[in-house]
């Protein structure tokens, strides 16, 4: 599986500056900005996206296109043309395409701007939902703090997880994420919980939860909710920063359906 993956990129270290370029890391991003899928593959938005594209002079090219997140980056000669280009895609394709370049920053805002909080029960991430988050300015404005429940004792006695659930369906299940949704949102008050379980590997799979299965879960406090069941390839670090992306992203769509 990762020999298969490493295939459709130049290095792991490219893989790694791919990532952290998400969250404005990898030095600083000059006329380039993301698109994050919101409803569209990426094969399919590249195809639409392509004459609006050429009309700006900009370069589109898909993400990351082994696994189960795919994401697309637009490049310009000219930031002018660029924010151009952005604004008609904003026009054209409202809630389903959201640009940034830096995701964390991204959420912050939207989330500030509402005066509104987030939390994160987080399992296989391991934290890197809420450091993302802290590592920017005005955190403090949108994220209290957070829970790592990453043994089932702490995912029990903390997020008030079942144990009847924890035994029917294991900790990588459906059923655990959206209780782990629902005890985060108790415990914090946030309006908002994003919530993590999955195997990163490179041990812990098996036939039906191979390595790379991570549930993941997004729930506002006026009950509107997404529970995904994603499958990503890479080593062990990689898995767990695809699947903090992702988590913002079923925030997004939890966020911008309602708000």
């Amino acid at each position: 599986m990762q020999n298969s993956f490493e295939n459709q990129t130049e290095s792991q270290e490219d893989l790694q500056c791919f990532l952290e370029s998400q969250f404005g890391e990898c030095g600083e991003v000059y006329r380039t900005i993301f698109l994050y899928l919101l409803g569209l593959d990426a094969i399919s938005a590249k195809i639409l996206l392509e004459g609006i594209a050429k009309d700006f002079e900009v370069n589109l090219e898909i993400l990351n296109t082994d696994s189960s997140l795919e994401i697309l980056s637009a490049t310009s000669k000219r930031d002018e043309s660029l924010k151009e280009f952005v604004k008609v895609v904003q026009f054209s394709f409202g809630d389903k395409i959201f640009p940034s370049r830096n995701l964390a920053q991204s959420v912050i805002a939207l989330l500030s701007q509402h005066h509104l909080k987030i939390t994160a029960a987080e399992s296989c991430t391991g934290g890197l939902i809420a450091y993302h988050l802290t590592k920017e300015s005005g955190a403090s404005n949108v994220f209290d703090g957070g829970v790592i429940g990453y043994a089932n004792a702490i995912k029990e006695s903390w997020l008030e997880v079942s144990s009847e659930n924890l035994e029917s369906f294991g900790a990588v299940s459906e059923a655990v994420v959206r209780e782990m949704l629902e005890g985060a949102l108790k415990l914090s008050g946030a309006d908002f919980a994003l919530a993590t379980s999955g195997i990163a590997g490179p041990s812990g799979g098996s036939a039906s939860k191979p390595i790379g299965t991570i549930f993941i879960g997004a729930k506002d406090r006026k009950g509107a909710e997404i529970i995904e069941r994603l499958h990503f390839k890479g080593d062990r670090n990689y898995i767990q920063a695809q699947a903090t992306i992702y988590a913002y992203l079923l925030f997004l769509k939890v966020f911008l359906s309602n708000y």
